[in-house]
């Protein structure tokens, strides 16, 4: 009896494991990360960002924090592209957050 208990709780352990393990890969996480930049970008003019904010928070929990420092970092950077850009470049990162990233800004692939 007391290994059948066993079993179910262990069971019951990996069930949960499964289920925290992330659904997007690391290239897609990082790139999650940099459209939520782009999305925050006053100079690209700001959208949405809590359905991406989520998607990062609930994924980046099992990633290691080498990786969730890249994703800060790429984060920050798309972010201050967008800030400062013009012309064409501008032109390019609206065109990268319209197509790259909907479905990012909308919560995941």
């Amino acid at each position: 009896m007391k290994t059948i208990i066993i079993a179910a709780v262990i069971a019951s352990a990996l069930t949960g494991v499964a289920q925290a393990a992330p659904k997007v890969s690391d290239k897609e996480f990082l790139q999650a990360a940099r459209c939520r930049g782009l999305a925050a970008s006053e100079g690209l003019g700001p959208v949405d960002t809590a359905a991406v904010d989520l998607l990062l928070r609930t994924e980046g929990y099992p990633r290691a924090l080498s990786l969730k420092l890249s994703a800060n970092t790429k984060m920050k950077a798309a972010q201050a592209q967008g800030d400062k850009a013009e012309g064409a470049k501008k032109e390019k990162l609206l065109a990268e957050r319209q197509d790259t990233c909907t479905s990012w800004l909308q919560g995941g692939q």
